[in-house]
């Protein structure tokens, strides 16, 4: 079926806008485009019609389309804004990322065009029905049902922020389980290709769980990824430049572990935030501590985010956990050691992940996030 959409396009090349119009056209979208090229046109479009999505082109003569962007964002904070530019580097990406903007394509990649548009027209009708939810709430006054809603679809945007699949890393296998002690919570793991052959793995454990821990870790997550294709020293000084009028605001801390994997050459440099609970078991089942350690983000102190460096042999295995394994039954005293031999002959990361998320036994809730992230030298 032909899904019929109203766009405005900034445009200022009608060649481009035909060529937009034909690739959205050719996967069954009929669209009513408006093309403009100027700032007076642009505006005086958004006050007479109804759009369903905004196309900019990033430079324009006489008007640009970050000015474009904050126009859209200050009338129509919803609206979804794509830019499908010729040119757009990685921090003016970034940046209009940053200011609002759903997306970005580039023209000489239209092949991403129609998965964009998909993407923001969703994201767009998720949050409308969430308003039309919310506002019904509100009507009714059923206070605690809306409490309801509300972490039921924090525990569902949550869960989104968590990588959905694992990464195709040749020679490594890597695994990874997030258990909210409440139903959401402020434990996180991530994982990126920040450049051709480096990946970065990150473990984080915001103070506290519940609602307030889990907009401190969308936070965190969101401001460590933007800077993820710097050294780890780098990338943890400038989060904790981003974050720390939140921390301060919030009297939190976080407890973070970041390292990039060189997969070729087998070596992981980190830096490890305060975490403490991480380990290297090599083949032979022997654990390795890792260091240095430096102060958790949000902590007064001097920082200088030192970075520790390792190599990953056969066999060898990166164990990365939060202290929610250890809260959950102390009297196991589970320590490195503990857990080592807990993992002796698992034969990959998906077996050693399983694990350990079991060693608790839990029959009731559990005291703490518990988070588990494996990454296994295969070869």
């Amino acid at each position: 079926m032909m899904q019929h959409l109203h766009i405005l396009h900034l445009e200022d090349d009608p060649k481009d806008a035909e060529l937009v119009q034909a690739t959205l056209a050719a996967e069954g979208y009929g669209c009513k485009v408006r093309v403009v090229a100027t700032r007076e046109d642009f505006v005086a479009a958004l006050g007479e019609e109804r759009f369903d999505l905004i196309l900019a082109d990033f430079a324009l003569p006489g008007f640009d389309g970050m000015s474009a962007l904050a126009i859209a964002r200050k009338t129509h904070p919803v609206l979804p804004f794509i830019f499908v530019s010729g040119r757009l580097g990685e921090e003016a990406a970034i940046e209009s990322l940053r200011n609002g903007a759903t997306d970005y394509v580039l023209k000489n990649r239209l092949s991403r065009l129609v998965p964009a548009v998909k993407r923001a027209l969703a994201e767009a009708q998720e949050r409308a029905e969430l308003r039309k939810a919310e506002e019904a709430l509100r009507q009714s006054e059923m206070s605690r049902f809306q409490l309801q809603v509300e972490l039921h679809y924090a525990a569902e945007i949550q869960a989104k922020l968590l990588p959905r699949s694992y990464p195709e890393i040749p020679g490594f296998e890597v695994a990874a389980r997030c258990l909210p002690a409440q139903r959401v919570g402020g434990d996180f793991f991530d994982w990126q290709e920040v450049c051709p052959g480096v990946w970065s793995f990150t473990l984080g454990d915001v103070m506290g769980k519940g609602m307030a821990a889990a907009m401190l870790m969308a936070t965190v997550r969101a401001a460590l990824r933007s800077v993820a294709h710097n050294r780890p020293q780098e990338a943890m000084r400038l989060t904790e430049q981003a974050i720390r009028p939140d921390l301060e605001n919030s009297e939190s801390f976080v407890t973070l572990f970041h390292g990039q994997l060189y997969a070729a050459a087998r070596r992981l440099t980190f830096v490890d935030c305060g975490h403490g609970y991480e380990f290297v078991l090599r083949a032979g089942g022997d654990p390795e501590s890792l260091s240095p350690r430096e102060l958790p983000l949000g902590v007064p102190g001097s920082k200088v985010f030192r970075e520790g460096s390792l190599s990953l042999e056969k066999g060898d295995s990166l164990i990365l956990y939060s202290d929610g394994l250890i809260d959950a039954r102390p009297e196991m005293a589970l320590d490195n050691p503990a857990l080592a031999r807990r993992l002796k002959n698992a034969t990959g990361a998906q077996e050693m992940v399983e694990r350990l998320i079991a060693l608790p036994e839990m029959t009731g809730a559990l005291p703490d996030d518990m988070t588990v992230l494996v990454v296994h030298c295969t070869g």
